[in-house]
C-alpha cells in the first residue's frame, strides 16, 4: 500500500475514534485533543500532498469542504457531524486512489471452496499478504480458515459490512454451475453491479459462458481459472492495483503451473463422479 493511502487510512481512524469518543461520552468541542489530532492530520496530508495543486474539481471541493466542517473554534461537535466529517474525508480517498486497492473479495459458493482455496494461494504468491495475527484479513473469503465469519455473526451482516466498507475493495465472482443456483451469490453479483464496485468475473473449466446470467456487463472479458495466458495478465494487473513488487519469473511460473494443475485435477476428479 502506498504512503498516501497509509496517511489517509490513519485520518479515518482517527474520524472512527472521535465517533465512538462522541457516542459514549457526548459532543466535543474544537479544542479536544482527538479532534485536534485529526485537524493535525489533515493539514499534514494537505500540505504534503499539495492537493491544493492538483487539477481537480472533485478535490479542491472535497478539501475545501473538510474546510468548512466545523473548523472555527469554540465550535461543539456531535456525532453526527464526527459522521460527516468521515464521510468526506472517505470520498476524498476514493477519488485520490480510485486505481489503488487494499482488499480482495471473493464471491463464491462454498461447495466450490476447494478450487477457490486454491486460488486464494495463487494470490499469495502474487504478493497480497497473508493474514497476521490482530489484523484485518486482506482476503474476503467466506469459506476460507483466515476469513471465517466469527461464530454467532450474522452472515448476511458481515458481507453488507464489507461492501460498504471504506478499503478499496476489488471483487472476484468465482462463477460455477453452483454458483448461478445461489440466490446469495446472485444477490452478491448483483449488489456488486448496482454499486458500481470494480470486478473480474472468473469461470471454472469449460463453463458455458451462456451459463452467466443477471445484469454484469456481457462485453467485460472473463477468463477461465485454468487459462495461463490470462493468469499472467491477471497477476500483472493484481501487481499494479495492489503496488505489489513483482515476484521471480521462475517463482511465478511454478506456482502457476501448480495452481493450474489443481484446478485441472479437482475438474476432472467432479467428472469422473
Amino acid at each position: 500500500m502506498n504512503e498516501k493511502m497509509k496517511s489517509i487510512n490513519s485520518i479515518i481512524q482517527i474520524c472512527e475514534k472521535l465517533e465512538r469518543y462522541i457516542k459514549a461520552h457526548g459532543n466535543v468541542y474544537t479544542g479536544d485533543s482527538l479532534y485536534e489530532s485529526y485537524k493535525s492530520a489533515i493539514d499534514a496530508f494537505d500540505t504534503a500532498y499539495r492537493l491544493k495543486d492538483i487539477d481537480s474539481p472533485e478535490i479542491d471541493y472535497l478539501r475545501t469542504r473538510l474546510r468548512q466542517l466545523y473548523w472555527q473554534s469554540g465550535y461543539s461537535i456531535s456525532y453526527e457531524e464526527a459522521h460527516d466529517i468521515k464521510h468526506v474525508v472517505i470520498q476524498l480517498k476514493h477519488v485520490l486512489f480510485s486505481d489503488c486497492f487494499e482488499k480482495i473479495f471473493i464471491s463464491h459458493r462454498e461447495i466450490d471452496k476447494e478450487q477457490v482455496h486454491a486460488f486464494i494461494e495463487l494470490l499469495y504468491a502474487i504478493g497480497i499478504p497473508r493474514p497476521i495475527q490482530g489484523e484485518e484479513n486482506p482476503i474476503f473469503c467466506s469459506s476460507h480458515p483466515a476469513a471465517y465469519i466469527e461464530n454467532g455473526d450474522s452472515i448476511p451482516s458481515e458481507i453488507k459490512k464489507q461492501f460498504y466498507s471504506h478499503k478499496h475493495t476489488f471483487y472476484i465472482l468465482w462463477y460455477t454451475g453452483n454458483y448461478f443456483r445461489s440466490q446469495a451469490c446472485l444477490n452478491e453479483a448483483g449488489a456488486i453491479w448496482i454499486m458500481d464496485k470494480q470486478y473480474q468475473e472468473i469461470l471454472y473449466p469449460h463453463l458455458d459462458r451462456s451459463r452467466i446470467q443477471g445484469l454484469m456487463d456481457k462485453q467485460k472479458v472473463s477468463f477461465y481459472s485454468n487459462d495461463i495466458m490470462r493468469l499472467n495478465t491477471f497477476k500483472e494487473q493484481i501487481e499494479k492495483m495492489f503496488g505489489l513488487i513483482p515476484v521471480k519469473q521462475n517463482y511465478w511460473e511454478t506456482v502457476r503451473t501448480s495452481y493450474v494443475n489443481k484446478i485441472n485435477e479437482i475438474y476432472e476428479k467432479e467428472q469422473r463422479g
